[in-house]
């Protein structure tokens, strides 16, 4: 990404065919962000990924569905500015289809058989991140355009 703002970052996020990590911040419940690097994969604008269900995670989700993201590393280094999105939990039909499209490339399909053997069915949750629409201008004067708004 070279020149860093939330347009690109949101950009970046949403290639298609492309697998990123991100980091994905969840919320506890007395307000405090905890980062974690998960793998996703954009599809139709949306961002997908899955991790153990039994995770602190997957109960901080259950409880604030509100997330900012950015682009990251396997370390959970920050390499942009943060957007913000909507999670929702993923079942049966939608699932199965989700984990398919998150094995992309080597380390997809890697993880997706990981996945499979350690996590199998129920014991893996995916998630449909929804970004924010209030992040999509932001790069293209979407900071003029805010200011005016309040104005």
């Amino acid at each position: 990404m070279s020149e860093k703002t939330t347009h690109t970052t949101r950009e970046y996020l949403t290639a298609p065919g492309k697998g990123h990590t991100t980091l994905l911040t969840s919320f506890r419940r007395n307000g405090i962000g905890v980062g974690t690097p998960v793998g996703t994969v954009a599809s139709n604008g949306k961002l997908y990924f899955m991790t153990p269900a039994d995770t602190w995670k997957v109960k901080r989700l259950a409880h604030n569905s509100h997330v900012t993201l950015a682009p990251g590393n396997r370390k959970g280094d920050v390499l942009g500015p943060t957007i913000e999105g909507t999670v929702r939990r993923l079942y049966a039909e939608e699932a199965r289809r989700a984990r398919g499209m998150l094995r992309v490339g080597i380390v997809g399909r890697f993880f997706g058989i990981v996945f499979d053997r350690k996590y199998p069915g129920e014991k893996t949750a995916v998630y449909e991140i929804v970004l924010d629409e209030r992040d999509a201008d932001m790069g293209n004067g979407g900071f003029e355009k805010t200011q005016a708004a309040r104005s």
